[in-house]
């Protein structure tokens, strides 16, 4: 049985009149009744039979009846949603932070949008715990965050095992300061954020018995670093991006005691969402691509 000829009896069960079926379905009625004989013979029995002018159901064509009109509806649903997933598939949601929406995202998604024109991409800026919040409550297709979240429903990948930290100063105060007085004298620039960083950062300022005449707090590490350079105080920032300007010397480490601080960055992302293959390639490229990112 082919689903257009079960398309064909359905509408004329319901109508009980071929001409009717057959004006509906932009079909001719030969059509029609061409189907219908068809769906006869490979049962045996007879669909439909005729008093006068008017047409009824046999019992094997109620039988069929009972069952087709169970069978559209599922059809009809599986459509839909199939539909939903393509137009959802359509546009991908990425959410991470400022750093990363800066300095990693951009050679990913030009990569990305080469390989599949056809998908459009959003990025969100917003913090670690925005992120999280936001996979939760599917608002986001992916999320990179700093640390790592575990959740069933939720597939943690970990991107990188470290993301170096350094404690930085500018060359104006860095000259005309001991390490002593900048931490003492100076503002501490810290990266507004909840989770795993905060916690190495608070660690990080423990450790070195470092108090804190005054806090600056900034919501991004872009404002850190532009808060550094412009000699407001000392701040806490990825390596990465102050390579340059520590190479250059416009800006300097400032040395302590303590270990190294490493934070790990992840990628967070419903479990179901690995099903699709055009969000498949994107982690792939993002693997593959995130730590040759500087």
């Amino acid at each position: 049985m082919e689903l257009r000829q079960l398309r064909t009896f359905q509408t004329a069960a319901k109508l009980l009149n071929f001409t009717q079926a057959a004006k509906l379905l932009n079909f001719s009625q030969p059509t029609v009744t061409a189907q219908i004989r068809s769906l006869e013979e490979e049962i045996g029995h007879s669909l439909f039979f005729r008093i006068g002018k008017q047409t009824f159901l046999t019992g094997h064509g109620e039988i069929m009846k009972h069952y087709v009109d169970q069978i559209f509806p599922i059809l009809d649903q599986m459509t839909t949603e199939l539909q939903a997933q393509s137009r959802t598939a359509s546009k991908l949601t990425l959410a991470a932070s400022e750093t990363f929406c800066t300095h990693y995202f951009p050679p990913i998604i030009r990569q990305f949008l080469a390989d599949d024109p056809d998908i459009g991409i959003k990025l969100v800026s917003c913090t670690s715990d925005k992120v999280i919040d936001g996979i939760n409550a599917n608002h986001f297709d992916l999320g990179i965050i700093s640390g790592s979240y575990h959740k069933s429903g939720v597939t943690n990948i970990v991107l990188s095992e470290k993301e170096d930290l350094v404690l930085i100063v500018s060359d104006t105060l860095y000259q005309h300061n001991t390490t002593q007085e900048l931490l003492e004298k100076y503002p501490f620039i810290k990266y507004e954020i909840v989770g795993p960083f905060e916690e190495q950062m608070n660690s990080y300022i423990d450790e070195n018995d470092i108090h804190l005449r005054k806090m600056i707090e900034c919501s991004s590490l872009e404002a850190v670093k532009s808060a550094v350079t412009h000699a407001i105080g000392v701040g806490l920032i990825s390596r990465n991006l102050v390579k340059k300007e520590l190479a250059e010397r416009q800006l300097h480490e400032i040395h302590l005691n303590s270990k190294p601080i490493v934070i790990q960055t992840s990628l967070i992302i419903a479990t179901h969402k690995l099903r699709d293959p055009k969000t498949m390639h994107l982690i792939r490229l993002i693997e593959q691509k995130w730590n040759m990112i500087h």
